[in-house]
Parts: C-alpha cells; sequence; structure tokens
C-alpha cells in the first residue's frame, strides 16, 4: 500500500486533474483497509459504502468484481434504490447502463459481421432507407451521409453529430429536451432527425473522432434491417440468451419476471429515472445486474461471443480529436470501448486504471484489468459524478495488488 501511495502522489503533481481524483482513491483505499477486517469483501463493502454521501449526488452504489479465473467474485451495494419506496440497493439491483450499452451493440455488431449479415466498410445507405440517411452528415457543402460506413459509426469516426450532448440553435441538448418534458418518449428516428436538422457534423467521414450516439441509433436500424426483427428481440436471439444472461433487457420492453426496478438515476438533485427508462435505445437503452455484465464481457474477452480477431478488431483505438472530453485525458476509443491506458507522464496512474470497457452517463461502468485479471461492473447511479466510477475502480484495483 505504501508503494501505491507513493505512485498515486507522484502521478498528482504530474496531473492536477488526476491529483483530487486519485488522492481521494488513497484516502479511501487506505480507511477502508485498515478500519475492515482482512477479508476481501469486507474492503470492498466498505469502499463502497464509502462513496455514498460523500459526494451529495451520489445516493447509491453498486459493485460486483470477479476474477477472470474464477478464484474470486464478489457483489455488493449501498445506498438507496427507490427513495419513494426506501428500499435499498441489494447485490442484484438491476442499473440503467447507459453508454455500456454501445458494448453490446458493437459486439452485435461484429457477430452479424461474422455471419456475413452485413460488412463492415459498406456504406450504411445499403441498409437504410434513404430518408432516414440523407443529410444526416452534410460538411462543408458536401453530403457525405451515404458514405458514411458502419464501420465508421462503430468507432466514432462518421463525423455525425451528437443528438444527446451538442445544443441546438435553441441552446438546448437532447438530455435536456428529454428532462424537460418527461411525459414525451422520443422515438431513434426523432433523435437521428434532431442530428440531420438542428446540429452540423464536425469532419468529412473517417477524418476525425468525434463521439456521437447518434451513431448507435444508425447501428440500431441497421441491426433491425438485417436480422428482420426488432433491436430487442435481435440482442436476446444472438447475445442476452446464447449467454443465459436472464436479467438484461432493453427499455421498453418487458422486464424479466421477479427482478426489483433499476435503481433510480439522479443529476445532481433532480431525479432523471423516468426519462433514462425510455428515452435511451441503442445508445444506452439496457438494463442489467452487475454480475450479468460481467458474464457479459468475460464472454466477450474469452471468445465466446464473437471470435478473437473480432474483439481485436473493437480494440482498434482511436485518439480523441475533438470529441467531448473522455473517461480519463488521453484515454483512447474503439468499438464501443474505451482504452484507459494512458501514455507519457500519466502512464505511471496504469496500474490503477483497468485496461478497456465502457462506461455510462448514469455513472455505470463495465471493465477489465488485464494486469489483475480482474472484472469490475457497477453504478454510482448519478449523471453528475463522471469521475466517481473511476474513483471507485481505482480503490478497488488496489487491493488487488498483491492478491
Amino acid at each position: 500500500m505504501t508503494l501505491a501511495v507513493l505512485v498515486v502522489i507522484l502521478a498528482a503533481v504530474m496531473n492536477l486533474f488526476v491529483s483530487t481524483s486519485y488522492l481521494r482513491i488513497i484516502r479511501t483505499a487506505v480507511h477502508c483497509a485498515s478500519t475492515s477486517s482482512r477479508a476481501v469483501g469486507d474492503q470492498l463493502q466498505c469502499l463502497v459504502s464509502d462513496l455514498v454521501g460523500k459526494d451529495g449526488s451520489v445516493r447509491s452504489v453498486e459493485l460486483a468484481v470477479a476474477r477472470g479465473d474464477g478464484s474470486y467474485s464478489w457483489a455488493g451495494g449501498a445506498g438507496v434504490a427507490d427513495p419513494q419506496r426506501h428500499t435499498s440497493i441489494a447485490t442484484d439491483t438491476p442499473i440503467y447502463m447507459a453508454s455500456v450499452t454501445k458494448v453490446y451493440i458493437a459486439t452485435l455488431v461484429m457477430l452479424l459481421s461474422q455471419r456475413r449479415l452485413l460488412a463492415l466498410d459498406d456504406p450504411i445507405a445499403k441498409y437504410l432507407p434513404a430518408t432516414l440517411v440523407r443529410g444526416v452528415d452534410v460538411y462543408a457543402g458536401h453530403d457525405y451521409s451515404g458514405a458514411v460506413t458502419i464501420r465508421q459509426l462503430m468507432s466514432m469516426t462518421s463525423g455525425i453529430p451528437d443528438y444527446y450532448e451538442e445544443k441546438g440553435p435553441d441552446g438546448k441538448t437532447g438530455f435536456d429536451l428529454f428532462v424537460a418534458d418527461p411525459a414525451k418518449t422520443w422515438t431513434p428516428d426523432e433523435m437521428i432527425n434532431r442530428a440531420r436538422t438542428a446540429l452540423k457534423p464536425h469532419f468529412p467521414p473517417g477524418h476525425g473522432l468525434y463521439y456521437s450516439d447518434t451513431n448507435y441509433h444508425l447501428l440500431g436500424k441497421i441491426i433491425e434491417r438485417v436480422t428482420h426483427t426488432s433491436l430487442a428481440n435481435a440482442l436476446q436471439r444472438y447475445v442476452l440468451a446464447p449467454l443465459g444472461l436472464r436479467h438484461t433487457w432493453l427499455t421498453g420492453t418487458p422486464a424479466p419476471s421477479g427482478l426489483a426496478a433499476p435503481a433510480h438515476v439522479f443529476d445532481h438533485q433532480r431525479d432523471i429515472t423516468t426519462v433514462r427508462s425510455k428515452d435511451y435505445w441503442a445508445d444506452g437503452g439496457l438494463v442489467a445486474t452487475p454480475t450479468d455484465m460481467i458474464a457479459f464481457l468475460k464472454a466477450l474477452n474469452d471468445g465466446r461471443i464473437i471470435s478473437p480477431s473480432s474483439l481485436r478488431t473493437m480494440q482498434t483505438w482511436h485518439a480523441r480529436d475533438g470529441s467531448p472530453t473522455p473517461p480519463i485525458p488521453g484515454t483512447k476509443y474503439g468499438y464501443g470501448l474505451w482504452d484507459l491506458q494512458m501514455s507519457g507522464p500519466t502512464s505511471v496512474l496504469n496500474s490503477f486504471t483497468p485496461d478497456w470497457g465502457a462506461t455510462g452517463s448514469t455513472g455505470s461502468f463495465l471493465y477489465y484489468s488485464a494486469k489483475r485479471d480482474l472484472y469490475m461492473a457497477g453504478t454510482v447511479n448519478s449523471a453528475s459524478s463522471s469521475i466517481t466510477p473511476f474513483i471507485l475502480m481505482g480503490a478497488v484495483m488496489t487491493h488487488f495488488a498483491t492478491r
């Protein structure tokens, strides 16, 4: 633990952004190591409990961890799942996965590519109607919409604007519109149309990286076209059912019987659960328990969904270029996945950072650490605590550093 403290303090001096977050990791880890029993589960529960209430917007935390070799697994939580009903977080409380959904969508696209139902370098116009595609990627007076490829959608290199986080002429983001009228349900076509009519592309296809939820709505439409079924059914048929993931589903479809309602999500002091439960689709609409999330990622990593070569394709990393802030400065994006391994002065932090995975705007996370052979999944159920999942994962990794 002493070495870990020294390394993190050194990194803190090098990078101001990282300093506050990682010093907090050490404070949490040291506290839990000193006040808990020697049992790893007790220490992990301490880490989870320690985060609740420390940030005013974090009212609940859920965490699952598992060794890749099956030698250890644990799940726990703290806080209130439903403030109205005063229900507490349980180890199997479902969570809104938000953009962690994109890993599942990208995986499904890779599987459909393996089965020759589509090709990654096909233009999207081959699969989608002109009424949906036309005008969605007009840059510098040229309409590139028909030339955008499936690969460019997956890797966020299409240049298509982000309906969700970018402000339109009305000064509002897509998220602002969701919460302003929680009774309205937005369709994927409406979200894509907002990107077309209210926002501007960022570059010609393939000439940069810009994180855009619109890309994944278009992928969802392509999945439906080539599978001849709904996105929810396609996910169930090709991914969830074969892996036995009975606690994972897409919002807008019936939840599996016997499960509790998903934990409430907050944006600062505002409960945004209503919009999370219906206004997200291929960009962030999956719900799951953390243990189901780990089972999925382990299957992906072990080659039980797609081939190892397809996973390597998903791990074709692109550096940030004009994209909204990534999870941690210096990280890169693949196909639905973030690469958190840094270079330069901040590379000393790699011992406390998972290798790859995904994070969502609800505070959700799903990551794998190759150096620890450790999977981590969970949420802080807060749209205004983006760094907190990394604080939690960093603290978890310090506890497994010598085990």
